[in-house]
């Protein structure tokens, strides 16, 4: 057993001797245990342990060994995952990027995706990753389990842009990996169900001493050997098998056959242009745009990208170890009607990032936006009557705003029917090198907010809240280092709750309600029970069925229940309602699991569920259609539903 291997286990004995109880407890064992082994250089972490320990260690030390709890709080594991550089729509149409824009192809910081400057966790885990979707699935999943989560059940976040004017190539491709990236990396951990820790090791070398490019690229290269062949092949699974686990073997695979074509900036095979590019602009070799274009199209029609097709990889998803529960896409309002939503469907989206920013066309208009009010309204409407969630970006401090439109706009989100979202990320306005925007403020023709205005107006807008949204974000996830001006601090969400408690301010959205949040995930509601929430949403209606501890004033569950505006596609009948979102709190659990003191796989879905159909009969819908994840259709199956298209449905 290597040395560093052997201190590992001699920290978790002796952990387990002395019941240790606190992470000091902890700290201390493992300087007790490296003093006995002067040889071995550096210090174990919790990952480092949570590898070398047995399933019945893991669950004994769970209190110490657990990284990053909040990560899985809310019950699902979230997988963010950047798309490779691309211009905006409005920028190849001579309008764009918007003047508080950074990032993009071609921008201050590099080939970085738009809106983004590089610096941002996952943006430099992406480009690490060379924005390839499937090693950037392995990486996180390697993580989590590192980690000592459970990610069985996966939240896939696609960022990077207006993911919807990308190539369909390009699209499928991306969302092609990523599901197949879960399936195998099921097949190859999971061989009997339960993960292989030898083999999980092995693979991405653990524990680790000290990460290095090199082992980076040994990584990589083991992904790469995967990525191109069909696992579901006996002979192919069998083979790749053998080359990564068998001393020696894989040194024949040179790991370039694949994307590092893409990464080269080389034409696409069989004369591919980039699909929405000026045919006269693929000629100019010197625009950042065009080639971003070639790039990412190049990647879409690699040789062995189609080793899969999308809908194989979503019908083994279903019943896999990983299974995707939510696909988030982000896009804009014009790159966000039917055709694009039926598409998102078809790619098996349940979410949608919509960046509405604004209230205001004139603002909308100065600041190059590229689309119109009207659009952001059209939009949110003709994607909730898919069934999509709405998860709208709204920028306060933006220019040509004053502190009074600011709070119109805020309050209207909630007031004003054709909004209303889901979900809200609030991105206060900030100023990055390399904008409009920026030279702007060097000129002083624009003064941003302040990160005391900022906490002190999302603090006041927090009280007109309802209890059906959820407020995701109060900040963009950029250090402030790399910002021009405006809020100076990473921790706006702390200054913001200083705020509520200065103001008197209770915030009722569903984050501060969740049980994670409140109580570190250790809450025993009291007497809760099923409340319904109505409200008009975009020409339909949405009912909130909420499961909640009114003592306590937590949420264990709810579900989103909608009669459309408009029936869109032949599977939303006249006479069908649409259940788009299911979801219990509590920290994530295998699918079948339990967790004592847990909340999920308690029956509480169910129960939601029935309630939800109640309600259909009780106004006379009689068929609920459901917008499931790929990975929660064997759900549904179980208990009635069947599929239709890229539905759950049931006859009620």
């Amino acid at each position: 057993m290597p040395a560093f291997q052997q201190v590992c286990r001699e920290i978790i004995a002796e952990a387990r001797q002395e019941n240790a109880k606190t992470l000091g407890d902890l700290n201390r064992i493992k300087m007790k245990v490296l003093n006995r082994h002067p040889s071995v250089h550096g210090i174990p972490n919790n990952a480092d342990l949570i590898v070398c320990a047995t399933p019945e260690e893991k669950k004994e030390l769970r209190h110490l060994l657990v990284m990053k709890p909040m990560r899985t709080i809310s019950g699902v594991s979230p997988i963010a995952l950047m798309t490779d550089p691309y211009p905006c729509p409005h920028t190849m149409k001579n309008v764009g990027p918007c003047t508080y824009c950074p990032g993009g192809p071609g921008s201050p910081w590099g080939d970085v995706p738009q809106s983004y400057t590089g610096a941002e966790p996952s943006t430099r885990r992406s480009a690490r990753n060379h924005y390839d979707p499937y090693i950037g699935v392995f990486n996180r999943l390697e993580h989590y389990l590192a980690m000592n989560h459970s990610p069985e059940k996966v939240e896939i976040i696609l960022q990077g842009g207006t993911f919807c004017f990308f190539p369909k190539s390009y699209q499928e491709y991306f969302v092609t990996c990523v599901f197949k990236a879960m399936n195998d990396f099921s097949r190859v951990f999971y061989p009997a169900g339960e993960l292989d820790i030898g083999r999980f090791s092995s693979f991405f070398e653990l524990p680790l001493q000290e990460d290095t490019e090199e082992r980076t690229a040994r990584v990589h290269k083991r992904c790469l050997l995967l990525k191109n062949r069909d696992l579901r092949d006996k002979d192919a699974h069998d083979a790749a098998i053998a080359t990564l686990f068998t001393p020696g073997l894989l040194n024949g695979f040179s790991g370039n056959e694949d994307d590092n074509r893409s990464q080269r900036n080389e034409q696409p095979r069989n004369g591919h242009a980039a699909e929405g590019a000026p045919a006269a602009a693929i000629d100019s070799s010197q625009d950042a745009n065009v080639r971003a274009m070639r790039k990412a199209i190049a990647k879409a029609h690699a040789p062995g990208s189609a080793a899969v097709t999308l809908e194989a990889v979503q019908e083994e998803n279903e019943t896999a170890k990983i299974r995707c529960v939510g696909l988030t896409i982000e896009t804009k309002s014009d790159y966000g009607r039917l055709a694009q939503g039926n598409g998102m469907l078809r790619l098996g989206c349940t979410r949608v990032e919509l960046g509405i920013q604004t209230i205001y066309d004139e603002v909308l208009e100065k600041t190059h936006r590229g689309n119109t009010v009207q659009d952001n309204i059209d939009s949110i409407r003709i994607l909730k009557d898919l069934g999509f969630k709405i998860n709208a970006h709204i920028m306060p401090g933006l220019p040509h705003t004053t502190e009074e439109m600011d709070r119109a706009m805020l309050k209207a989100i909630f007031e004003n029917e054709d909004y209303r979202p889901d979900m809200l990320k609030i991105y206060p306005c900030m100023v990055m090198e390399g904008t409009r925007l920026h030279q702007d403020f060097k000129s002083g023709a624009f003064v941003p907010l302040t990160t005391g205005e900022a906490a002190e107006r999302i603090a006041w807008f927090k009280q007109f809240v309802p209890e059906y949204c959820r407020i995701m974000r109060v900040q963009r996830d950029i250090p402030t280092f790399m910002t021009g001006g405006g809020v100076d601090k990473t921790n706006l969400r702390q200054y913001i709750d200083a705020e509520l408690k200065k103001q008197g301010i209770t915030c009722r959205c569903i984050r501060c309600r969740e049980p994670g949040h409140q109580k570190q995930g250790h809450h025993e509601p009291v007497n809760p029970a099923i409340s319904i929430t109505e409200y008009g949403a975009s020409g339909g209606k949405e009912f909130f069925i909420a499961y909640e501890d009114k003592e306590s004033d937590i949420l264990l569950g709810y579900c989103r229940l909608r009669f459309p505006s408009r029936s869109p596609r032949e599977e939303i009948t006249p006479a069908s309602a649409l259940l788009r979102e299911l979801h219990v709190f509590g920290r994530a659990v295998p699918v079948g699991g339990r967790e004592e003191g847990g909340i999920q796989h308690k029956g509480i879905g169910r129960m939601l569920l029935a309630r939800a159909e109640e309600t259909c009969a009780r106004h006379g819908k009689d068929r609920l259609v459901v917008i499931s994840g790929v990975g929660v259709r064997e759900y549904y199956r179980k208990i009635g539903y069947r599929r239709e298209g890229p539905y759950m449905v049931k006859q009620l």
